[in-house]
C-alpha cells in the first residue's frame, strides 16, 4: 500500500471512529444535480453523517446536495453541502439499504450552525 493509500485508509478510519449521535428526525437527503433522493440521515458526527440509501453510492464520490431538516426553534429548513463518500455497505437489518458514511466537504457556516442546532435537538449519543 502507497503512502497516499495509507493516509487516505488512516482519514476514512478517524471519520468512522468521530464521536456520533443517532439521528431521530426525519432529514431527507437529495441530489441537487439529479434531482433525486440520495437518502435519510441515521447519525451524525463532528465532521459528517451516515445515511440509509436505496442506492449503491461508490467510495470516494463527491455530490452537491440540499438537506431538509427541522431546526428546533425555526422549524423545518434546508442546508446545502458538498460530501464526499467515505464508506458504504449494506445495512444489517435491511438488505435492500446501503449504509453510507458520508465527510462534509463544504458547508457554509450558517449551515453548519443549523445541523448543529438540529443535531442537538434531535440525537442521543449512540
Amino acid at each position: 500500500m502507497n503512502q497516499r493509500n495509507s493516509l487516505s485508509s488512516l482519514q476514512d478510519n478517524q471519520l468512522h471512529r468521530a464521536p456520533r449521535t443517532a439521528y431521530t428526525a426525519l432529514a431527507k437527503v437529495y441530489d441537487i444535480v439529479n434531482q433525486s433522493t440520495i437518502g435519510y440521515i441515521a447519525d451524525v458526527s463532528t465532521n459528517g453523517f451516515m445515511i440509509f440509501s436505496s442506492l449503491d453510492l461508490p467510495v470516494d464520490q463527491r455530490r452537491l446536495v440540499s438537506v431538509d431538516l427541522p431546526h428546533p426553534s425555526k422549524g423545518p429548513t434546508t442546508i446545502q453541502l458538498g460530501l464526499r463518500v467515505v464508506w458504504s455497505k449494506p445495512d444489517k437489518r435491511n438488505n435492500h439499504l446501503q449504509a453510507v458514511g458520508c465527510e462534509i466537504m463544504a458547508i457554509e457556516p450558517g449551515a453548519k450552525l443549523n445541523l448543529l442546532r438540529s443535531s442537538i435537538a434531535y440525537s442521543y449519543k449512540v
